[in-house]
């Protein structure tokens, strides 16, 4: 049995729990990961929030352009899609999110389904959620990379809205 204390999987190679190495009768060896106190009070009072961008049906490399209007002071936190075709290696779309009042914008290139957007097993969390205002008209740039098929594809962005606070 491997003991995370003292060795990796690499024989030979110390391992240094960073995450959770633990024992059965002792807490975890370090905390997890957590939000920064500043994020996590600027969340405070805020409630889970989903936006679904519209669904894409594109051609085989095709590109199409969606938009939404964020109606609350929104943190994003999280994007999630889905496409109808499967490529092994670097999925069958590649996306970008933008917003056209701000400076700074969430993505300035578009990214392969693998480094964009996670799924139920990889969610993909962002280390520092991504404010856009309220008003904000928020672009999803869509590009299906199958060259014979069509691609039906949905993108949402998940996070936390002010709406709700007291």
């Amino acid at each position: 049995m491997i003991n995370p204390w003292t060795q990796g999987r690499v024989p030979g190679v110390r391992m240094n729990p960073t995450l959770g190495g633990w024992l059965v009768k002792r807490g975890l060896a370090s905390a997890g990961w957590t939000l920064p106190q500043w994020v996590r009070l600027s969340l405070q009072g805020a409630h889970l929030y989903w936006y679904q961008f519209p669904e894409l049906v594109l051609a085989a490399g095709e590109t199409q352009l969606t938009r939404i209007t964020v109606s609350e002071d929104f943190w994003l936190v999280a994007i999630m899609s889905h496409e109808s075709v499967t490529i092994a290696g670097t999925g069958s779309m590649r996306a970008q999110i933008y917003e056209d009042q701000q400076t700074y914008k969430y993505s300035k290139y578009g990214s392969n389904k693998g480094n964009f957007a996670g799924n139920a097993l990889e969610p993909g969390l962002n280390k520092i959620p991504h404010f856009i205002p309220a008003g904000s008209p928020v672009n999803c740039r869509v590009q299906n990379l199958s060259g014979t098929l069509s691609n039906t594809v949905d993108v949402c962005m998940f996070g936390y809205s002010g709406w709700w606070r007291d």
